[in-house]
């Protein structure tokens, strides 16, 4: 029986009103440099989108 090792890691952050966003989620086995070069940038889009929906939402 062979024992595989996974690296779950995730990227959030606390909107302004300190509820927590997960961003990106993944296992980064083995590709440590690689995950987080494609990840934060990711993370970063997808937190950008969120806080220009939630003020779309504010101005309601």
């Amino acid at each position: 029986m062979s024992l595989v090792r996974r690296r779950i890691r995730l990227l959030f952050v606390f909107d302004p009103t300190r509820e927590a966003i997960v961003l990106v989620a993944g296992d980064q086995s083995g590709e440590w440099r690689r995950w987080y070069r494609a990840a934060i940038p990711l993370a970063e889009e997808r937190y950008a989108a969120y806080r220009a929906e939630k003020e779309k939402e504010e101005q309601r």
